[in-house]
């Protein structure tokens, strides 16, 4: 099912992120919070293209969508360019984990 697709696609952001900022020294408490300490202290200090808080903020909505939004379709070709992004995101912080490590 493609809203499951989603759900755990999200959810390999949302630990990526995490590893990035604990490594940082820093943490969040909420979905929301995560994000904008990831914004502000990955994406605003340059450590990531900008791009990569796009792909994590779309996650995140699709996420929402599908878990709360009982009407929720999406297309094949959202969860492919979502799944694309997701294997993105986890290299780079694979890279970015492991450079600081």
């Amino acid at each position: 099912m493609l809203k499951d697709t989603v759900n755990r696609a999200y959810y390999s952001f949302f630990h990526a992120a995490k590893a990035m900022l604990n490594v940082l020294g820093y943490d969040a408490k909420t979905h929301s919070g995560l994000i904008s300490e990831f914004g502000l202290r990955i994406i605003k200090n340059s450590m990531l293209d900008k791009k990569f808080a796009q792909y994590f903020r779309r996650a995140f909505e699709m996420r929402e969508s599908s878990d709360y939004e009982i009407d929720i379709v999406f297309s094949e070709e959202e969860v492919k360019t979502l799944i694309k992004n997701a294997e993105e995101f986890l290299q780079k912080a694979q890279e970015f984990v492991e450079k600081r490590l």
